[in-house]
């Protein structure tokens, strides 16, 4: 009987039933049949018999088929029938022994014939589990590398070009690769680009343009619009591809040169320092190294663009307005080049600047208003922009000459920078030590706001149409001490403060319309150097211009006092073309710095004190047989007595015909 439902358990798939509802039907069945008589049988083997537990099958024929051993019938011989049938081969009704059914009945109904072992213990699953892992991360590797590379960019369609006499300015055609689309454009558009302009109204050939096609496809740093450096690489592109970096003196040339089989670029480049003498090794400008290397970028240690110098390299061109977005630019220094064009007013907009130089070039225009909010601003220097003619030539062989509008050796002259530059504005240069404006047309009256510069150390304003007085608040400049305002339009005496100008070494007021006594205060400058008062003019009118020329009755008056010996520091006094009258003090003989003396054309007489003979043979003389002692000491009028007389001056002078002949 357990046999037979041990067999069946393993028979056709079908619902398991519960322990409870076999065990029913069984009980129906053999209450179905009435009582029949048990013979007794040993007692060991009945036990034996029904309680042997049916072998369970291992588990290497389980994973074999997934079908169970057969499990062994029962003997065929009846003479050795087993307990629960008769001699006859009939079963026999026996007692269930609960216990040992329990146990059966629960192996039988717990394993199922067609159930498959576990995923995870499958070999198999486990093998094909691995090549997929293996797989997947292969597929993963490879995409990263993929986008990791695209937006790099993809290497250049053509990196070498070959070296020409007149290379192209218009980029090479754009590469097909991504990085147009990676945001660098935008950026660049949105942070630097200035005055409203995009990069999709400029033409092919804008320096924009070349710049930012050099940033996207030809820089081998290939920058991510991410990149801290990302703006200022970008600026100085723009520079030389605007300034015309092939054409200058000194590490321009970044083409690559070669022929079909070799190509090669010279990044290297080597400059004479004019100081040292020492040759000095810098990178070329658009070279693939980093920009702070580049030829005359000054950088910090955290690799920002502090200065620029780049002084006497034949840069030719307009000054790009975006330089300014080099926001941490203190130091700009663009003197004695080929710029052209008027100063951008984003200049005004840079909070570090402290010193901007672009003194000999042939600049033009106004001094943008917006300069004056660059108020840390201590150096300034925008002079010799009128009548200086310096000529470059541009990598085209185009002469450009700056002494001619925008650099036009055909067009007209060059008249400078032009404006009310001392205007009452100039106040907020609060930081302001030197002011160098001169050889421009700068017009307009100095303003008495100039006295509000606290800190001012150099004005040198000379060679202008500068008119009006020589305001008296400027004495407040206590720090002063060079005022150049020659050749200009002032009029007037010197201030009557001028003593409190403590650190004053240089007055130069020469070739103006001064007239007056000098202060006695002026004579407490004992740090003064040099008086150039010579040749104060007498101006007229003629139709709707002045004629201006030197006057010998017109200008500075009266006599030079006999404290002038307290201004131990003299080297160079020029008093020429000024009525001044008196004699010659004894005290300039305790000058002993004494190099220069020019009193001819003057009202002075008398004759030279040896104390100031003596000084021949200390400074007041000459290796080079140029004149340093002049006075009027040849017979006035070729036939009169001399107004001056005079046994150790280098030149003596006619005071009429004002003919000098060296004398030495």
């Amino acid at each position: 009987m357990a046999d037979s439902e041990s067999r069946r358990s393993r028979g056709k798939k079908g619902k398991k039933k519960s322990r409870r509802s076999r065990r029913e039907e069984i009980n129906d069945e053999i209450s179905a049949f009435p009582p029949i008589p048990i013979p007794v049988q040993d007692e060991e083997a009945y036990v034996e018999d029904v309680v042997a537990p049916v072998a369970a099958p291992t588990e290497g024929d389980l994973y074999d088929e997934g079908i169970p051993a057969p499990i062994a019938g029962p003997d065929a011989d009846v003479s050795s029938a087993p307990a629960g049938f008769t001699e006859d081969g009939l079963a026999v009704a026996l007692a269930v022994d609960t216990a040992a059914e329990d146990d059966y009945v629960y192996a039988a109904i717990e394993y199922d014939p067609d159930s498959k072992p576990p995923l995870h213990k499958n070999r198999r699953f486990r093998v094909y589990t691995c090549i997929a892992l293996v797989i997947i991360v292969a597929v993963v590797v490879v995409v990263a590398v993929y986008v990791t590379k695209s937006s790099k960019g993809d290497d250049v369609t053509q990196l070498y070009v070959n070296y020409t006499d007149r290379p192209t300015r218009a980029p090479t055609p754009s590469p097909t690769t991504n990085r147009e689309a990676s945001g660098i454009k935008e950026q660049i558009e949105a942070g630097v680009l200035q005055r409203k302009v995009t990069f999709d109204e400029l033409n092919a050939t804008d320096p924009r343009v070349l710049a930012l096609d050099w940033i996207l496809h030809k820089d081998q740093m290939q920058l991510l619009s991410d990149d801290v450096n990302l703006y200022q690489r970008y600026v100085l592109a723009l520079l030389a591809y605007a300034l015309d970096s092939l054409a200058w003196f000194a590490c321009g040339d970044h083409r690559i040169i070669g022929n079909v089989t070799e190509f090669y670029a010279v990044e290297d480049c080597e400059v004479t320092n004019q100081m040292t003498g020492q040759m000095e090794q810098f990178r070329v400008w658009l070279s693939s190294t980093d920009e702070c290397e580049w030829y005359g970028v000054l950088c910090s240690g955290d690799g920002v663009v502090r200065g620029l110098e780049l002084i006497g390299n034949d840069l030719i061109g307009e000054i790009p307005p975006e330089i300014s977005q080099l926001r941490f630019l203190q130091y700009l220094a663009m003197n004695g080049n080929c710029l052209y064009g008027t100063i951008p007013p984003e200049f005004g907009s840079m909070p570090n600047l402290l010193s901007l130089e672009l003194h000999g070039n042939g600049l033009s225009g106004f001094i943008p208003d917006e300069l004056y909010d660059a108020t840390k601003l201590q150096l300034l220097n925008v002079a010799m922009q009128y009548n200086y003619f310096y000529q470059c030539y541009r990598s085209n062989g185009q002469p450009v000459n700056t002494g001619f509008a925008r650099g036009d050796v055909n067009g007209d002259l060059n008249w400078g920078l032009q404006g009310k530059v001392l205007s009452p504005q100039v106040n907020r240069w609060q930081s302001m030590k030197g002011l160098h404006l001169f050889d421009n047309f700068f017009s307009g009256d100095l303003a008495p706001e100039l006295g509000d510069l606290k800190y001012l150390v150099f004005l040198r304003a000379q060679n202008n149409v500068f008119s009006g007085f020589i305001p008296n608040e400027i004495t407040k400049l206590d720090k002063l001490r060079e005022v150049h305002l020659y050749q200009n339009n002032v009029y007037g005496d010197l201030p009557p403060d001028i003593g409190l100008m403590e650190d004053l070494e240089d007055l130069r007021v020469h070739e103006n319309e001064m007239w007056g006594l000098i202060p006695m205060t002026f004579y407490n400058l004992q740090k003064m150097k040099s008086i150039w008062f010579q040749d104060t003019l007498l101006c007229e009118q003629i139709d709707e211009s002045f004629e201006c020329d030197p006057d010998p009755d017109v200008g500075f008056e009266g006599s030079i006092s006999t404290e002038i010996g307290n201004m131990k520091k003299l080297s160079q006094i020029l008093l020429n073309n000024n009525p001044f009258t008196g004699t010659l003090p004894t005290e300039v003989g305790l000058l002993e710095n004494l190099s220069v003396l020019h009193i001819h054309q003057t009202q002075i007489q008398g004759t030279v004190p040896d104390e100031v003979c003596l000084l021949r043979d200390q400074s007041l003389n000459s290796e080079t047989n140029q004149g340093i002692f002049y006075a009027d000491c040849r017979p006035n009028n070729k036939t009169g007595d001399p107004y001056f007389e005079c046994k150790c001056c280098s030149d003596c002078c006619d005071h009429t015909t004002k003919v000098c002949i060296a004398d030495d």
